[in-house]
């Protein structure tokens, strides 16, 4: 798929007779703003397979603006849905509507792979079904307790010591 800037891309979702671009605005669906690059097909691809995994409806809409954040929060502010995705070059972002534009929701930096972009659109996709984000990379938990399996090894080591010390008086 080549994007041409200024084109309205329909999606499998929609009807593929004489869409216009002023009918993508009207339409409920997360707005995927795209500043057209070399290799942003793949990009799209992936983003649009988390987002219909999730069953909600997209639209493509190509833009001049190359600010990953810019792009998802004009999506934000187009989308019926309120949620936006940009797609540049330097990275992604997604948008909610009613988060100042300085602050979006995820943001990508740099090169990132295939399935950072397919968790883009699952979670662009969750945040308007209102459910957990898909996140792969969970920080491990710090806990101030100490770990059981550890307690359990002290403890049987502290009864073995107890029980030689016993047997051998």
């Amino acid at each position: 798929m080549q994007l041409r800037p200024g084109w309205y891309y329909p999606t499998r979702m929609e009807r593929r007779d004489t869409m216009q671009a002023s009918q993508a605005v009207t339409k409920p669906s997360i707005a995927l703003c795209v500043h057209v690059h070399e290799g942003c097909e793949q990009k799209i691809r992936e983003i649009q397979a988390g987002i219909e995994e999730e069953g909600v409806p997209y639209t493509v809409v190509p833009d001049e603006e190359q600010d990953r954040m810019i792009l998802a929060y004009k999506g934000a502010g187009m989308s019926q849905l309120g949620v936006g995705i940009g797609i540049t070059s330097t990275g992604l972002c997604i948008h909610h509507h009613k988060l100042p534009a300085d602050q979006p929701l995820f943001v990508t930096a740099g090169a990132s792979n295939s399935k950072e972009w397919r968790r883009f659109g699952y979670n662009a996709a969750r945040l308007i079904k209102g459910i957990p984000f898909k996140n792969e990379e969970l920080p491990a938990v710090v806990s101030k307790e100490p770990d059981l399996t550890q307690m359990i090894c002290e403890i049987i080591l502290k009864v073995m010591k107890e029980t030689a010390q016993t047997m051998g008086r």
